[in-house]
């Protein structure tokens, strides 16, 4: 039986290859769960297939696997990007990791309504909120009918969250939105994608636009911005690619003929009817049909990159507009549909690449640390500079998420600062007496938070 059959297919999935992936790919992900304690999404031993492994128990697969929403998609079109052995490029690995760190991703929107016994309990593990709750309704957008958001005159958010520029090395905040009335990127043809391209342009290229641009950089001489079309993005060399990463403003991309089945990570046109709008004063890229309709990214100042008070400032006010001039999809419990289940709810992403030369020394404790404040730990290629960012967007506002990764990113920044002025016993000596403190954290990070409980 279906749960509601406004979103599923009204049929059950009877292809015998179909169901014979997924029978495949359920032994892979029980194979991989791990057998004695539990993996948090946040935790930094999981990776997707064994996170997902925890989830996808037995009774729940029995139940689901026969499912498929009104567009078709079955499971495996859910839970690819942690099953599916992609080549050994580069682009596509980064681009899988980057949009759907989680493992799973929303090909439509119904997915939510019609796997919810795996993805709802999924999503509350990603976003860090107990799973033994309910989940409440989202609250409204701080950016609908927000009137201090959208008065420019009114004074700008001032947080630095690195004062003295010694550790944060950028910035970036991303906002995600999909327009009502449009299937997700991937399932659009070409009229539908060349229609979102043309509304949503239609919008950045207005005068008005160009105005508010201008009010939230005042310095700059620079007015508005331009738009450019994804294939001028990718075309090598691209002068718009090169601005683009060196402002911080490049998100993960990757040719059509990198990866054998492009259809399914960005959909049968690509890259055409997508592209990026970028202000003149290179702070803001919006891009377009990339997996979401609308996504906007801005980037902290390259001379106080710490600043991220003011570089939300910016993205409220755009998104404030942008609010006002157009329509997004709404979902009563998951807030802002995203076909990145990381993006649900406020669908606001916070990220900093950081320097961490003492915290850095202990591995498994900094990823811990950021863990119980709510921030993701991604290492680089260098092995003292991560990139941390927020879980939580879901079931909170998007002023709530920035208010909580300004003190959680403050207090790591503060800690390693501390960290970097003593010698290595009192490093130690201070890492012990962390670790005795009460965890004030809902989620359990490979039974760290207990056993230290125990031990107290």
């Amino acid at each position: 039986s279906v749960p509601n059959d406004q979103v599923s297919s009204r049929r059950t999935l009877d292809t015998p290859e179909a169901l014979e992936t997924l029978e495949r790919c359920y032994r892979l992900l029980a194979s991989a769960r791990p057998l004695r304690t539990p993996l948090s999404a946040s935790s930094n031993k999981a990776t997707p297939p064994n996170v997902l492994g925890r989830f996808l128990k037995k009774a729940v697969f029995d139940d689901i696997r026969f499912r498929s929403t009104k567009l078709d998609h079955d499971l495996f079109d859910v839970i690819w990007p942690a099953v599916k052995k992609l080549p050994d490029n580069r682009n596509i690995v980064q681009t899988v990791e980057e949009d759907f760190p989680g493992g799973v991703a929303a090909p439509d929107y119904y997915v939510y309504d019609v796997f919810p016994e795996f993805l709802l309990p999924l999503i509350k593990d990603l976003h860090n909120i107990n799973g033994q709750t309910e989940l409440a309704d989202h609250p409204p957008s701080d950016f609908v009918n927000n009137k201090r958001l959208r008065d420019v005159s009114d004074p700008i958010i001032e947080v630095n969250v690195d004062p003295s520029e010694e550790f944060v090395l950028s910035g970036t905040i991303e906002c995600s939105r999909n327009l009502d009335g449009f299937e997700l990127p991937i399932k659009l043809k070409i009229g539908k994608l060349e229609a979102v391209e043309r509304i949503i342009t239609s919008v950045l290229l207005q005068e008005d636009f160009a105005k508010i641009i201008e009010q939230i950089n005042p310095e700059s001489d620079q007015k508005g911005g331009s738009y450019y079309t994804l294939n001028e993005v990718l075309e090598k060399p691209s002068e718009v690619c090169a601005t683009l990463a060196s402002s911080g403003l490049l998100i993960a991309l990757c040719d059509r003929d990198e990866i054998d089945d492009s259809s399914r990570l960005h959909g049968k046109h690509w890259p055409y009817g997508r592209g990026v709008y970028v202000s003149d004063d290179k702070t803001v890229a919006i891009w377009i049909n990339v997996h979401d309709h609308l996504r906007v990214i801005t980037c902290t100042p390259l001379d106080s990159p710490g600043e991220i008070g003011l570089t939300f400032s910016k993205i409220s006010y755009i998104m404030s507009y942008l609010h006002d001039k157009l329509d997004f999809v709404w979902h009563e419990k998951l807030g802002h549909l995203s076909s990145r289940p990381t993006f649900l709810g406020a669908g606001i992403r916070f990220s900093l690449i950081v320097s961490f030369p003492a915290l850095s020394k202990d591995p498994d404790n900094i990823k811990s640390l950021c863990a119980m404040r709510g921030l993701q730990y991604r290492e680089t290629l260098s092995p003292n500079i991560a990139r941390i960012s927020n879980y939580q967007s879901l079931n909170t506002t998007e002023t709530n998420c920035f208010n909580d990764f300004a003190t959680a990113s403050s207090n790591l920044l503060h800690l390693e600062k501390e960290l970097s002025m003593q010698n290595t016993a009192h490093i130690a000596s201070m890492f012990t007496n962390i670790f005795k403190r009460k965890r004030s954290s809902i989620i359990d990070i490979d039974g760290t938070e207990d056993n230290t409980s125990q031990k107290k």
